[in-house]
């Protein structure tokens, strides 16, 4: 018998719906709705592909298997996010930091702007 691994949601249900004027950020490849604009803790942030926000959640998400990045503040645990429509990688969560200046980060999610499209009058 096949062994499946289960994939974590960030989310609480598999596909959330939101009314038409909510600023959101969407996925660049299949238009999911991935984040609330409200969600948005800093836009001073750089992932692999460039500028990138710092979020307090997201939704419609999926998280990849946990690892140690060295990124520019230091070596952290962190977790690919993942979109739960269509599986493109749109940046990380922050498991683990690696000192106490770093703590604010854990637990929050690095969106790639190169990887989403802000939607809905910003």
């Amino acid at each position: 018998m096949p062994m499946h691994k289960e994939v974590e949601t960030c989310s609480n249900q598999d596909l959330h719906y939101l009314p038409s004027n909510q600023p959101v950020f969407s996925c660049k490849n299949c238009s999911c709705v991935i984040a609330l604009q409200d969600e948005l803790c800093s836009k001073g942030f750089t992932g692999s592909s460039g500028t990138a926000f710092l979020m307090n959640s997201t939704i419609n998400t999926n998280l990849g298997e946990k690892e140690e990045r060295k990124l520019i503040t230091g070596t952290h645990t962190c977790a690919d996010l993942l979109c739960a429509s269509c599986g493109t990688s749109l940046g990380w969560k922050y498991l683990k930091t690696p000192t106490a200046e770093q703590k604010y980060k854990e637990n929050r999610y690095i969106l790639e702007q190169a990887r989403v499209v802000k939607e809905n009058n910003w």
